[in-house]
């Protein structure tokens, strides 16, 4: 079947590849012509190393011509570009496609989910949605090293084909129903890693993360069921697994951001310099409004926006942190 994946970046490449090894004809769609020339000239993902990419694969800067006649439809695209992406796409997918998200943040408009920004787009889409999340680096998925990952969808028929899509020796696919908790587990993450890497950044040491981490799927945990999410959803593949890989592992761009910051560089400065995606610096601000909206209490959170847009200096956030009113861990 052709599949079409919108946003060439790392992580649409590394699903490109996915896809092409299960048989798939993918085309990639993207902006850049700087993207697209190299993926249809040399068989290279610019935004993956320079990976080299299967020859079923290709690119395109033509939306309706990489949609058209799609049977599985990726949303690659970084959550600032989604509702954009959203408006334009939505009419073009074809009407017998399944369309997954695999966005991994919270569109900064309206701080909907991806799938909510899309059926909000296209209505139609509504019983074919699916979202992909899980603990998985886009470069390891590239070079085919072991993983695991979820598919959820309120449709049973579409959750099952989009596990039939990804599944190989390599990747191993669970579905879920949770589509709620399986995308803010992805989204919410990520702002625990920002966290957890100002703590490594500062010199503070493994237990000082670690209870960062703890405490961090806690808070994820309160605003995820308070936005309709089974709680148990957040001890799995797409919650505290997700969690600790982005908090700990050297490849994620939110943790170096993080120990950035903690250094005492800016989040723009580093943004600058990188040229990174950094999700969580995003998704925190959206965080924040629903968590106010709720009222659910986040300090994990509401420290990292004080750190990352107020000004407030680290140390001075941990401080806040350390001398919250005692409490029970069951609450």
């Amino acid at each position: 079947m052709k599949a079409c994946v919108l946003g060439a970046g790392a992580w649409g490449s590394a699903l490109a590849i996915v896809l092409a090894d299960n048989g798939h004809e993918v085309v990639m769609w993207d902006r850049s012509p700087g993207v697209v020339e190299p993926v249809n000239a040399h068989h290279v993902a610019p935004r993956l190393q320079g990976l080299e990419l299967p020859k079923t694969i290709s690119a395109s800067l033509d939306l309706g011509q990489a949609l058209a006649g799609a049977k599985i439809v990726v949303s690659a695209v970084p959550s600032s570009a989604l509702g954009s992406v959203v408006m334009a796409a939505g009419p073009l997918v074809p009407s017998d496609a399944i369309l997954v998200s695999a966005t991994k943040g919270l569109e900064s408009e309206t701080q909907a989910r991806p799938t909510e920004a899309w059926r909000s787009a296209a209505p139609s889409l509504s019983s074919r949605l699916v979202a992909i999340s899980g603990p998985n680096f886009a470069i390891e998925i590239a070079r085919r090293l072991p993983a695991a990952t979820v598919v959820a969808s309120k449709d049973q028929e579409s959750r099952v084909a989009a596990q039939g899509a990804f599944m190989t020796p390599y990747l191993r696919v669970y579905t879920h129903w949770d589509v709620a908790g399986v995308e803010l587990g992805g989204a919410l993450k990520n702002i625990v890693a920002i966290a957890c890497g100002i703590v490594e950044g500062m010199g503070l040491g493994y237990n000082a993360q670690a209870a960062i981490i703890s405490r961090g799927i806690a808070e994820v945990t309160r605003l995820g069921v308070a936005l309709g999410a089974d709680p148990l959803t957040f001890a799995g593949l797409s919650g505290v697994g997700d969690l600790v890989l982005t908090s700990t592992g050297h490849l994620s761009r939110n943790r170096q951001a993080g120990i950035a910051i903690g250094r005492g560089e800016s989040i723009e400065s580093f943004i600058a310099r990188t040229g990174y995606t950094v999700e969580g610096a995003a998704t925190v601000k959206g965080a924040m409004k629903l968590s106010s909206d709720l009222g659910i209490s986040m300090p994990i959170t509401e420290v990292v926006y004080k750190v990352l847009y107020l000004g407030l200096p680290p140390r001075q956030g941990l401080s806040l942190i350390m001398s919250r009113d005692r409490r029970s861990e069951h609450e």
